[in-house]
């Protein structure tokens, strides 16, 4: 498979590299431009800031961006006397729900430094009295992976046919009864499905 260049509005494209072969930096060359197309290293789908790379960063930056901003609104409910049971709602609302947006879809790229970056947002949130408990990336990221899993093992969902087949044993299964799929590289592994099923082997 080859790389992939993903067209953006017809307007703009965003060339990325193969995620199956292990890239080979001094053979890389961008492709020819398409007429009247400009060739970009990041680009916003729906509404996830997607990099050439496969990295997060600027999607990351932008939503806590966002979410900083939010916190000014928090600040002034607060002030007006608003209860803390009521600003973790709001909370909840406009911040955390915009880290958890299509979050499935990039927490697999996420680099431990952005991590600690999120995590430390969110201890500014208790600090400041807006959510009753500290929240980690990490915990959201494994509600998040643990529910999106057990619907994907119902045969009659859309994301079934992903899975690898079933292991052939006449021993007893523990766990998932799929076959643990190869990969070669680490953005293989990244995947949704090649993380889940090694994630929750028993």
């Amino acid at each position: 498979m080859g790389n992939i260049v993903v067209p953006c509005f017809l307007t703009h494209s965003v060339y990325i590299y193969n995620v199956f072969k292990r890239p080979r930096v001094r053979c890389f060359h961008l492709p020819p431009a398409i007429d009247n197309t400009e060739q970009l290293d990041s680009n916003k789908l729906l509404g996830v800031l997607l990099q050439s790379n496969f990295k997060m960063d600027k999607h990351v930056l932008s939503i806590l961006s966002q979410c900083t901003q939010r916190m000014y609104l928090l600040n002034l409910l607060k002030h007006q006397g608003m209860s803390q049971q009521q600003l973790s709602v709001i909370a909840h609302s406009i911040i955390v729900s915009s880290i958890l947006y299509a979050l499935l879809a990039w927490e697999g790229f996420l680099s431990v430094e952005l991590k600690n970056k999120i995590n430390a947002f969110f201890k500014r949130l208790k600090r400041f009295g807006y959510v009753h408990c500290v929240i980690t990336i990490d915990d959201l990221i494994d509600r998040s992976d643990q529910e999106l899993f057990k619907k994907v093992c119902d045969p009659n969902h859309y994301l079934y046919h992903l899975h690898p087949p079933y292991r052939s044993t006449d021993l007893r299964l523990r766990g998932q009864p799929f076959r643990l799929p190869e990969y070669c590289t680490d953005l293989r592994k990244k995947s949704f499905i090649v993380r889940a099923l090694y994630k929750y082997i028993k």
